[in-house]
């Protein structure tokens, strides 16, 4: 998984963060494709599964999350970032 715009990570490292938080909690478990099709519900198996391009849409938005464009959305519904002390 990767986004289509890494080349902004160097001059938005906030973005870089969120990318690579979202990878290391959902890459190992190969779960992006519950997240967005759900599952049965006497099985954890994905009811459709995304492509790796699909999946690369995704990465990307979250990106966007970290964007400044991102991040005054995410405050304006009521969410405010906080660093890691």
């Amino acid at each position: 998984m990767k986004s289509f715009k890494e080349y902004r990570f160097e001059n938005n490292p906030q973005e870089k963060i969120f990318v690579e938080q979202f990878i290391k909690d959902h890459e190992f478990y190969n779960d992006i494709d519950l997240i967005i099709f759900g599952h049965p519900s006497n099985s954890m198996t994905p009811k459709d599964y995304l492509s790796d391009r699909e999946k690369n849409i995704v990465v990307s938005t979250i990106q966007w999350l970290g964007s400044p464009v991102g991040q005054h959305f995410l405050y304006s519904c009521g969410f405010e970032l906080k660093t890691k002390q």
